[in-house]
């Protein structure tokens, strides 16, 4: 962690992930894509489809399967993917510490969100967690064209918040979304799995605010 404290320090807005960077959803989102498209003869691998946005993610499962991948099987498949999610979301879970980062974060940086999530789904994720309300703007799959990898997202962000990508870090946990950041010419850290953990980044940020 050396370093990472002036590197917290130095900026005004913080750029959150939320699927696997504060949200336990990851198995949720795994299961739901493996109900509807197995039995379709369609092989999961959640980890090469995880920070995308669903319908990109259904047509990549779908094309690397040889499957029809159109306009009309996708949004039917994106359908029953949500539909399948939706009970599994009740009861989610944060990344362990990532409460309490945000809680201590709001009080020295603002906060936003970009998500590969649809909207309706990412405010009952929220809602669920007790973050609703904590983040400014909040850009979701149904705010740009293209999901990540692709900036749009990070950059609709900025515009919003009226804030330089240098002004700005990104906490992301996926190759999509770091992709994404780094598209945006946006520094990012990754969460998790490679990464760091919520309570050690709390510890820096602490530090660099007293």
């Amino acid at each position: 962690m050396h370093g990472t404290e002036a590197f917290l320090k130095r900026r005004q807005l913080f750029i959150f992930d939320l699927d696997g960077t504060l949200a336990e959803t990851s198995p949720v989102h795994a299961a739901a894509f493996a109900a509807v498209l197995e039995p379709r003869g369609v092989p999961v691998d959640y980890a090469t489809v995880a920070g995308l946005a669903t319908g990109d993610a259904v047509r990549r499962l779908l094309t690397r399967a040889g499957q029809q991948a159109d306009d009309a099987t996708v949004a039917a498949l994106v359908a029953a993917k949500r539909d399948a999610a939706s009970a599994g979301l009740a009861a989610v879970r944060e990344i362990a510490g990532a409460g309490a980062f945000v809680r201590y974060a709001s009080s020295t940086h603002r906060l936003a969100l970009c998500t590969s999530g649809a909207r309706a789904t990412v405010e009952r994720t929220l809602a669920v967690l007790g973050f609703a309300g904590c983040f400014d703007p909040i850009i979701t799959a149904d705010d740009v064209t293209r999901g990540k990898p692709a900036p749009d997202g990070f950059l609709a962000v900025l515009d919003r918040a009226g804030i330089a990508a240098t002004d700005a870090l990104v906490f992301e946990d996926s190759e999509a979304g770091l992709a994404a950041a780094r598209a945006a010419g946006l520094d990012a850290i990754r969460i998790g799995q490679g990464g760091v953990n919520w309570a050690d980044l709390h510890a820096v940020l602490a530090r660099a605010a007293a």
